[in-house]
């Protein structure tokens, strides 16, 4: 069988586990457990293979999956940022921060050899990132007028050994506005950050609109943190 046949036969496997996921992740770890053996050897079948396992079993049936196929393809960012989110779920910090540590490093390795170029996609944030908030209503404008939005072109390595995840699409650090109006004095300043690489590799490439949709919500997210709305009052108002 030739190469090319089989890689593509091993993508739609893939593609068809993860499709069903969501909806019946049994009946996606069936379709898994049933593809042939030289498409179930696939690292992207295994990824799909093993993320099915943690919807219907939990993450602990699938750990030993995640770190086989880790060991077996230690590039593979993607099933080690799924590993380390399992880690996260486990409460094993220091295995979590290895793994978040090495996804960091494999993502800007991978940005550095498509030519991302930062300077040029930060200024087109900063663009989209003003007319949002030209965009808000005036009081709200006001509120944030000594709270800067930065673009950074990832999560810092200190972050990420903290436990932040190195794929995130922006943060929002320090005194909401709750907390500011009360005075006193903070160690951490407030501001808002944009991650300009993790956000031009959530879309599709080459698309602005999509790009510009992301960051609107993203930076409307992370305003919300400022004004105390916590994660699941954002994901009603369709800022998750």
């Amino acid at each position: 069988m030739p190469n090319d046949d089989l890689e593509d036969r091993a993508i739609d496997v893939a593609l068809h586990v993860e499709e069903r996921i969501e909806s019946s992740p049994y009946s996606a770890l069936v379709l898994a457990e049933s593809a042939p053996p030289e498409t179930a050897r696939h690292p992207e079948v295994r990824l799909a293979r093993a993320r099915a396992l943690t919807a219907a079993r939990g993450a602990q049936a699938a750990l030993a999956d995640f770190e086989s196929l880790v060991r077996d393809e230690p590039d593979f960012a993607e099933a080690r940022h799924e590993l380390g989110l399992l880690y996260e779920e486990l409460g094993d910090e220091a295995a979590q921060s290895t793994q978040m540590l090495q996804v960091r490093e494999l993502d800007a390795q991978a940005d550095q050899d498509a030519g991302f170029d930062f300077n040029r996609s930060s200024e087109r944030m900063v663009a989209v990132a003003r007319r949002v908030v030209s965009d808000l209503p005036p009081v709200w404008r006001t509120r944030l007028d000594e709270v800067p939005i930065i673009v950074e072109e990832r999560p810092s390595e200190d972050l990420v050994r903290d436990g932040f995840d190195p794929r995130a699409l922006g943060l929002f650090e320090g005194p909401d506005h709750g907390a500011r109006r009360g005075g006193g004095t903070y160690v951490t300043p407030t501001r808002i950050v944009l991650y300009a690489a993790n956000l031009a590799a959530f879309v599709a490439p080459d698309d602005d609109e999509e790009l510009a949709a992301e960051i609107e919500i993203t930076l409307l997210h992370e305003i919300g943190h400022y004004f105390g709305l916590d994660e699941d009052e954002l994901e009603k108002l369709g800022l998750a």
